[in-house]
């Protein structure tokens, strides 16, 4: 026998790759629940339609104000459609107790969470980039005498930055998710970080809300697609960069909660 015939006995069998085999699955199931089309048309629609509804109030108005924002301001309803989904992907499969069999099926639980995260922040960044460059076009058309270009300072930063936001904010509802388990409790959770607790810090002393408001998760991230900045923000890369620590929280404190728990 020769030494490549008893290599080939001895040395133990390839390890099929788990990780790719998990993104495959999580995005049959994402593709193929109908809620998964219904609340990206209702993102798509809601960023589109109020851009443009947005725009064309402000082209109407002599005072100065942010072309390339205004048209792109739809993405705060759109995010309440996309941080929904994103929850309902994970605590979907724990309401109905199919996450027993995910992970008997894959008892690489962190892994099973991990191409959840990666799915459907793929998703949200891509539909997210798309429409935004459709929102834009739209609303500057309805902007008219206002409109700005592509080529404007900020313009394509604030474009790009939309997907990159909701991206960012789908593995920010991932980790709340896994961490909670109950939709109504991370979706409470979800919005109330990224809506509630920036209305409550303005009744706040002015020195404690200056200071604060910037590094509250849905301050920082939105920085990413304004191209006015005052003192009260972040830098628009900083503050995504402070929204992705936010994510990356989450979703480590969820993987870390998944391993311990029974489910």
């Amino acid at each position: 026998m020769t030494d490549v015939a008893l290599s080939s006995l001895t040395s133990p069998p390839a390890k099929r790759a788990v990780l790719p085999d998990l993104v495959r699955s999580e995005w049959s199931k994402f593709r193929t629940v109908r809620s998964t089309y219904w609340s990206l048309l209702a993102a798509v629609a809601a960023m589109i339609g109020l851009g443009a509804i947005i725009s064309a109030a402000q082209s109407s108005h002599q005072a100065a104000f942010d072309p390339v924002s205004t048209s792109l301001s739809g993405v705060l309803l759109a995010q309440l459609a996309i941080g929904v989904l994103g929850v309902l992907f994970v605590t979907s499969e724990y309401s109905t107790g199919m996450i027993r069999t995910t992970f008997i099926a894959a008892p690489q639980r962190r892994s099973v969470i991990g191409a959840k995260a990666a799915v459907f922040a793929g998703a949200a960044l891509i539909v997210g980039t798309v429409t935004s460059f459709v929102t834009f076009l739209v609303g500057q058309s309805v902007l008219s005498a206002h409109s700005v270009s592509l080529a404007s300072p900020g313009a394509l930063r604030s474009v790009i930055g939309v997907g990159l936001y909701l991206g960012l904010l789908g593995i920010f509802a991932v980790g709340l998710a896994t961490i909670i388990r109950s939709t109504a409790g991370a979706i409470a959770a979800l919005f109330g970080l990224i809506l509630v607790v920036p209305a409550i810090a303005q009744a706040l002393p002015t020195s404690i809300r200056d200071s604060m408001d910037k590094f509250l998760p849905g301050n920082a991230g939105q920085a990413i697609f304004h191209t006015i900045r005052d003192t009260s923000t972040l830098s628009p890369w900083a503050g995504l960069g402070v929204f992705a620590l936010y994510a990356a929280a989450a979703l480590t404190a969820g993987l870390v909660l998944v391993k311990r728990r029974d489910v």
